[in-house]
């Protein structure tokens, strides 16, 4: 059986970690967040995959060798415009093969994939999507299904003013299909799924199932959220296999990683491949230091991540923040409190960065240059 997973979008909410790098390549726990889904999808035996690419898509080349480690071929496909979430898949219909599944490319989710494909067989549906409830969902269309599981409509987001949801279940933004219902979606039009071809089927009588996500699901579209699926990996809330050896309680050391004497680790952690805490350098979980990263002398990391070779100089300190590859924090230098820099910028001494502030990659910002 084949999955697509829809990979075109450009990331704008996690800019400027998007800058330079497709959403779903940027580094969860040291590895490309695809890698994950991608492998996830290996142990529920699917070993073919689409993915529908736009948006850097010479980048997704580096996953393909790795799936094939685990024992899926991945197919690349780009789109020259942006076609929707829909209007992707119909692009790729000569690819596909009977029942497929498709994901999208920016979801975390704890998923028995072959259970899904069961469910959608035995009721003989068109389409069958994964649900998840949710505390708020304000910020989500929602699924209203009946009591036999059908989907009964497709609603707009009902805004935080109203006193009642009609139902508190989203779409989790993974589909079972049918290949006759891309028939409902126009060839070469943008087309989205909930917006068009869900409503579609609906409208034509066809079966749409719905069922209930009881796992973990989170969508990774923001910089807060991409830090707390971390925290929620290190944490044990989220099972995902992590490239590194543990050492002690939730704590993580990849090959060639160094812990000098008198460093301090405390808490969650991950320490990459080649990374380095040199002595009196402090990590304080949750956090993830990757390939090459170093906090030196008398610097602090807390609940952050520093992407491959980004380094905290003598004295700074970096907190509930995003640090991109090659970034140098100088000495002093502050950065925290939701603030996400884009890959090899330059905070030098007497810098402070914080209230969520977002520094474009390649940025050198001169000694003093801000102090929020």
């Amino acid at each position: 059986m084949q999955a697509v997973i829809l990979a075109g979008g450009f990331g704008t909410r996690l800019r400027p970690l998007t800058s330079t790098r497709p959403k779903p390549l940027i580094p969860f726990a040291n590895e490309p967040f695809l890698l994950h889904m991608l492998r996830q999808l290996a142990a529920g035996g699917f070993s073919e995959v689409v993915l529908s690419t736009m948006y850097l898509p010479e980048a997704f080349d580096e996953v393909i060798p790795a799936a094939r480690k685990f024992g899926v071929e991945v197919t690349l496909s780009s789109e020259d415009t942006p076609m929707g979430t829909s209007g992707a898949v119909k692009r790729l219909a000569d690819l596909l093969e009977g029942t497929f599944l498709v994901l999208n490319g920016d979801i975390l989710v704890d998923l028995d994939f072959e259970r899904l494909v069961q469910i959608h067989r035995d009721r003989g549906a068109a389409a069958t999507l994964a649900l998840v409830r949710v505390p708020d969902p304000s910020a989500f269309g929602l699924v209203p299904i009946d009591a036999e599981g059908r989907v009964q409509a497709f609603l707009e987001k009902p805004g935080p003013d109203e006193e009642a949801w009609v139902t508190d279940l989203i779409n989790a933004g993974v589909y079972v299909l049918e290949p006759s219902v891309l028939d409902h979606v126009p060839a070469g039009k943008p087309s989205s799924f909930e917006r068009n071809l869900f409503p579609s089927l609906l409208a034509s009588g066809a079966l749409v199932v719905g069922t209930e996500l009881h796992g973990y699901w989170r969508d990774l579209g923001t910089p807060i959220a991409y830090l707390a699926a971390q925290a929620d990996l290190l944490e044990g809330r989220l099972n995902l296999p992590i490239s590194a050896t543990e050492h002690g309680r939730y704590q993580w050391l990849a090959e060639g990683a160094e812990i000098a004497d008198g460093a301090v680790l405390r808490g969650p952690v991950l320490i990459g491949p080649g990374a380095r805490v040199e002595a009196e350098g402090r990590v304080f979980g949750p956090s993830v230091l990757g390939p090459g990263a170093v906090v030196a002398g008398g610097a602090r990391c807390e609940r952050s991540v520093l992407l491959a070779g980004a380094r905290i100089e003598q004295g700074g300190k970096v907190f509930d923040s995003i640090i991109g590859a090659g970034v140098v924090v100088g000495s002093g230098a502050v950065v925290g409190d939701g603030a996400v820099l884009g890959d090899n910028v330059v905070i030098d001494e007497g810098n402070v960065l914080a209230g969520g502030l977002r520094i474009a990659p390649g940025v050198h910002l001169p000694p003093g240059a801000i102090r929020v």
